[in-house]
């Protein structure tokens, strides 16, 4: 293997977790609102643990702290400006009413998780990059966020009454955003050399707290059970450091 096989393996895994949850919400037919909220309760402590634990402490090794706060920053305000000009998770369908409705809904979905899912790839390629340890914990992390992704995207779909077979392409064409971004961070990183892992791992932990802060805790929330979310985001971050462990 080499460094553009494993981050590309790494993100199609993680990519394909869309694909999964899609499939999953087709099994299920409708999950139940606290199995909701804490799968997007666990999924945020995994991101934050990551974001902060691994990517943020291993940025602080090789930036200044100017230019740490600065890139971490940029990071963060990328996807605002994506989030404001693309829909996203909080699209639900527990905000739509009537098929043609569910449907834009899920198409909408569908085309935001796409395009959020370009800079996790980039974010897996930086972090193998730097350590492959770090690529594979960011791309576990990345996968059990993309699961709930994948069932949001499938919701509205169902409900507008779409054949489960497109529904399940569509999921899985969404992921494949991701190892398709992690090809082009190997190809980047190969022209401009792994002196900007530093600025790439602070700019990933600025785009994934951002991702948890305004995407998975509070649509999280909407689903009630305030306690099942706050248990599992406790879940997740102790997960999260377990993995750290084994990996390691």
């Amino acid at each position: 293997m080499n460094l553009a096989f494993e981050p590309f393996l790494l993100s199609l895994v993680a990519g394909m977790a869309t694909g999964i949850g899609g499939v999953i919400a087709l099994f299920l037919g409708k999950l139940s609102d606290r199995v909701a909220g804490f799968s997007l309760g666990f999924a945020s402590g995994v991101m934050l643990l990551v974001s902060f634990n691994n990517l943020f402490l291993e940025a602080v090794k090789l930036l200044t702290h100017f230019e740490l706060i600065t890139v971490f920053s940029l990071g963060a305000v990328t996807m605002v400006v994506l989030d404001l000009s693309i829909p996203h998770i909080e699209l639900t369908a527990r905000r739509e009413g009537g098929n043609a409705k569910m449907l834009r809904a899920g198409m909408l979905i569908a085309i935001g998780i796409t395009l959020h899912n370009l800079p996790e790839g980039l974010i897996v390629t930086a972090g193998y990059a730097y350590m492959p340890r770090l690529g594979l914990i960011i791309a576990i992390a990345i996968m059990l966020h993309n699961i709930p992704e994948g069932i949001a995207t499938a919701i509205p779909l169902m409900a507008a009454g779409t054949k489960p077979s497109k529904i399940a392409t569509l999921t899985f064409l969404s992921g494949l955003a991701e190892p398709a971004a992690a090809l082009i961070g190997v190809f980047v990183f190969s022209l401009l050399n792994l002196s900007i892992i530093g600025y790439s791992l602070a700019f990933a932990a600025g785009v994934m707290t951002y991702i948890t802060a305004d995407e998975l805790i509070p649509v999280a929330h909407e689903y009630g059970h305030k306690h099942t979310v706050s248990v599992a985001l406790l879940l997740g971050i102790i997960f999260a450091l377990l993995v750290d462990v084994i990996v390691s």
